[in-house]
């Protein structure tokens, strides 16, 4: 009895040792704006990134452009079949402004999941909807992983760039597949705006999304077969195992 006890403590501290290792690898989110040639760089939370606007705001003073709303998000830890980081938000342009491509880059490392696998796939997404602007208006995405190893593989969404003028939400996306990876990997998103304003007195709008994913087929891992072929907590089912072994002993 006192080994059946010494192995299900060294099972269950093997468990909180590999939540442990899973959280203290998980890394926080970052947000860059980058226009004219300076980035600005806002650090986040594991799972989320909100950026000064009137820092952001400020520094982009003379351009035309200013956000109305700025963010980041991930589910880094939340999920072993999918992983993603994604930024949404409203920016404008106002007539007189510089203009130019302005370019929002979320990224996130330290994703230990899912793991590799033959069917695993990465997706990059993008939605604009553009008001009060030209059609020389554009919104691109471009979704990216890059393991602990040799993977580096971008990914931009599919058509390449969204074309604005007063119109219905728009959205594209592509998906490809992955190379066998390693653990952890980082998801970055890129989206480069250029917007001009098609009048002086009210300002242009693109409200935009992009999100970069990393999806597994589902497979049941080894504890919840167990737990689905047997019905019983896993601790009984090693005793039971432990006990046949004693008995054809």
């Amino acid at each position: 009895m006192m080994k059946h006890r010494r192995l299900l403590l060294a099972l269950g501290l093997t468990a909180l040792l590999g939540l442990s290792a899973r959280e203290t690898r998980a890394a926080n989110m970052t947000l860059e704006v980058i226009y004219g040639g300076n980035t600005f760089t806002f650090a986040g939370t594991q799972n989320a990134v909100s950026p000064s606007l009137t820092v952001l705001n400020g520094n982009l003073a003379g351009s035309g452009y200013s956000f109305t709303g700025l963010g980041g998000s991930s589910n880094n830890g939340f999920s072993t079949n999918m992983a993603f980081v994604a930024d949404s938000g409203t920016l404008q342009f106002t007539a007189g402004g510089i203009g130019g491509p302005l370019t929002i880059i979320v990224t996130e490392d330290g994703f230990t999941a899912p793991a590799s696998g033959a069917s695993n796939t990465l997706m990059s997404t993008q939605g604009a909807t553009f008001t009060g602007t030209t059609t020389t208006s554009s919104q691109s995405d471009v979704g990216n992983f890059k393991d602990a190893g040799a993977v580096n593989q971008n990914l931009p969404t599919s058509p390449a760039t969204l074309f604005g003028t007063t119109m219905a939400a728009q959205s594209a996306s592509a998906t490809a597949g992955l190379p066998t990876y390693a653990i952890p990997f980082t998801l970055t998103s890129t989206t480069t705006i250029n917007m001009g304003a098609a009048s002086s007195t009210s300002p242009g709008n693109d409200v935009f999304t992009s999100t970069t994913s990393v999806s597994a087929q589902v497979v049941p891992e080894p504890a919840s077969m167990i737990l689905m072929l047997t019905g019983m907590p896993l601790p009984l089912v090693v005793m039971g195992l432990l006990r046949r072994r004693r008995a054809a002993a």
